[in-house]
Order: C-alpha cells, then sequence, then structure tokens
C-alpha cells in the first residue's frame, strides 16, 4: 500500500452540519409529545414535561440531547474540529462520478473500497463564523410546502490548511491520477456540507507518496 500526505487550503471555509443520533431522537420527542403542536409557550412546556414524565426522562436529559443534537463540528478528543473520514469519502465519490473519464482514478463504484482515508485535521477548535440565509421548505418528493422560507444558520470554519492521508494500493491506483482527481474535487467539488453553494472548495497544496 501506498500513502499519500496531502494539504489543503481551504479559503471561503467548510461546514459539516453533522446529522447525529441525538438529533433524530430530539426530533422524535418534539413529534410524540405534541409540543409543536402547541400555540403558547406554557403549552409547549406543558407538553414537553409531559411527556419526559411518562418516560422517565428529566429536563435536564432533554436539554442534554439537545445540546449533543446541535454540535456544528465533528471533534476528536482533543477537542479539534476534524473532517471526517465520511466526508473525505463523499468527495472522492462525488469527484470521480463528476470528472471526465480521462481525469477518473477507477471505475465509480469502486472508490470506497480502493481507498483508506484518515480524517483531515484542521488546527481550529472553534467557528469562525455563521453562514444565513433563507431556503426552500420542500417535502422529500421535492413539492413545496410553503410560501415562508425557512431560516437556516451553520457555523464554519474559514483560512485554514487541513492535513491527512490516503492509501491506496498502486497497482489499482496511480499516484499521479489520485493528485488530479483532488485537484478536480477541490476546485469543482468540495467537501462537506453544502457544496452545490460553494462550501469546502479547496487548493491542493502539497501531494507526496510514500
Amino acid at each position: 500500500m501506498k500513502v499519500s500526505h496531502l494539504q489543503a487550503k481551504f479559503e471561503r471555509g467548510y461546514i459539516a452540519d453533522p446529522y447525529w443520533p441525538q438529533r433524530a431522537q430530539l426530533i422524535d420527542i418534539q413529534k410524540q409529545s405534541g409540543m409543536n403542536r402547541a400555540k403558547s409557550d406554557a403549552n409547549r412546556a406543558k407538553a414537553l414535561e409531559e411527556f419526559l414524565r411518562r418516560n422517565a426522562m428529566s429536563l435536564e436529559d432533554y436539554k442534554r440531547i439537545e445540546a449533543e443534537a446541535s454540535r456544528a463540528f465533528y471533534t476528536n478528543p482533543a477537542g479539534e474540529i476534524i473532517i471526517p473520514e465520511l466526508h473525505v469519502y463523499g468527495m472522492l465519490v462525488a469527484s470521480n462520478d463528476e470528472a471526465r473519464a480521462a481525469t477518473r482514478c477507477c471505475d465509480p463504484e469502486q472508490v470506497r473500497s480502493r481507498f483508506e482515508v484518515t480524517p483531515w485535521s484542521t488546527g481550529r477548535t472553534v467557528e469562525d463564523g455563521a453562514w444565513e440565509r433563507f431556503a426552500q421548505v420542500s417535502a422529500g418528493t421535492g413539492q413545496k410546502l410553503s410560501n415562508q422560507r425557512g431560516f437556516r444558520r451553520s457555523l464554519y470554519i474559514s483560512n485554514f490548511i487541513a492535513h491527512g492521508t490516503i492509501k491506496f494500493a498502486p497497482e489499482y491506483v496511480k499516484p499521479d491520477a489520485l493528485r488530479t482527481l483532488l485537484e478536480f474535487g477541490g476546485q469543482n467539488v468540495g467537501i462537506g456540507a453544502s457544496r452545490k453553494m460553494g462550501w469546502g472548495r479547496f487548493i491542493l497544496q502539497s501531494f507526496t507518496v510514500d
């Protein structure tokens, strides 16, 4: 196996917007309690309290779930923000799908089996800002649900250099092909959330292979 060491410069920035298991748990609590259907803050609080009591949960439990669901980034045990493996794989798959045949480094369905990636370190521990916008509210089918747009807020980190490694077998993937794919992905695809809105783009500053 060969190991590529890379450095990628992010200027505009990276958004993670993870969907944690606690987010699904929080949504279930809010739906099942009926608090979202309540017309007043007092009735919302009452509905939540009754649900928590029936399910042997405390308000502190709910607040802990809410806080964990709202984490904006993936981090390592030291608290450093990282770009996780799932986002690296997502970038590689999307880049290999969108690139012209001459730029692809392997068959599209083989990307996840041809590479072993590590999380990319960022050197950051807190966000640099928040990207706020209004978005159309749609169902999973794409049907527009309301004329009122929903407010969205995503935290981001910007102007940093990420470090990571990608392992590959040289008999299946050529180092120059991987470098070219990463350059294409950084400029045209991006990594993380909101890629179609221009976030997560990077410039490959260094690429060495052991």
